[in-house]
């Protein structure tokens, strides 16, 4: 059995995003499911001091979106914000959750997805509680090398915890060996 594919072009809106906009901000209502076709974007939280935390990155072609939003139909606890001009499709989670559940081969391919997502956090979650922020900037420059390279450093500082002050003083103390 083939994934039928047709239904994602009937239902999706495309929008283009500029470096810039957010997918959602947190606190919005964010019940559709998208899907970064090219770019780049971050997860960002915001305390209510107003500092920014960098939860993760997600460059195209990649889904996007936030499962508490879509399946509690709650305001989302983060936003999404476009580093990278993108063309992004998205679906009314129902609609693209009815038809997925239609075809077993798309719902196995959901399934792995998500199981991938799921790994990711864990991993990210366990570095962030046993790693120095050392060792998490080396695992995101050597783990995710394209990344490394696009993301400004302020962004990357956020990711692994630290201010950029403190990266900058990781980087120099690398670089001297």
């Amino acid at each position: 059995m083939e994934i039928n594919w047709s239904f994602l072009k009937q239902e999706a809106e495309v929008r283009h995003f500029a470096k810039g906009d957010f997918l959602f901000r947190q606190g919005d209502e964010a019940p559709d499911l998208f899907f970064l076709h090219n770019g780049l974007a971050r997860y960002v939280s915001v305390s209510d001091e107003g500092k920014e935390f960098t939860q993760s990155f997600a460059m195209g072609p990649r889904l996007a979106g936030s499962t508490r939003a879509m399946a509690g139909r709650c305001p989302v606890l983060f936003g999404i914000e476009i580093m990278e001009d993108a063309l992004v499709l998205s679906w009314p989670w129902q609609v693209f959750f009815q038809q997925m559940s239609a075809c077993p081969v798309f719902l196995r391919a959901y399934i792995q997805m998500l199981e991938a997502l799921f790994i990711g956090k864990e991993e990210r979650e366990n570095a962030l509680a046993k790693h120095t922020a050392e060792q998490r900037y080396l695992d995101f420059v050597t783990g995710q090398p394209e990344l490394a390279e696009r993301i400004p450093l302020q962004f990357i500082a956020s990711y692994i915890g630290v201010t950029p002050v403190a990266l900058s003083r990781i980087r120099h103390r690398l670089k001297a060996g």
